[in-house]
């Protein structure tokens, strides 16, 4: 009963892993860039809270999550277009 659940539990991350994997961009560029105050704590907070849920999370996702979806706000025919 213990080793369905622990091999259930497996699948499950097994298959979250692959779905990021997917997500990923293949290529990343390194860039520098300046908060406010505000704008890190608010970033440290979404890294902390992130963290706890999943260990592999880093701070350029979230930034990268953030870019696009700013973007996606500013451009929403791209959006539009984007889709059948």
């Amino acid at each position: 009963m213990m080793n369905k659940a622990v091999k259930k539990e497996k699948e499950s991350k097994t298959e979250k892993s692959q779905e990021k994997s997917e997500a990923k961009p293949t290529k990343k560029i390194k860039a520098t860039i300046y908060l406010t105050e505000e704008a890190e704590q608010a970033f440290a907070e979404l890294y902390a809270d992130r963290y706890v849920k999943d260990r592999k999370t880093d701070r350029s996702m979230i930034a990268c999550e953030a870019i696009l979806d700013l973007y996606k706000k500013d451009n929403p025919s791209i959006e539009e277009s984007a889709q059948p």
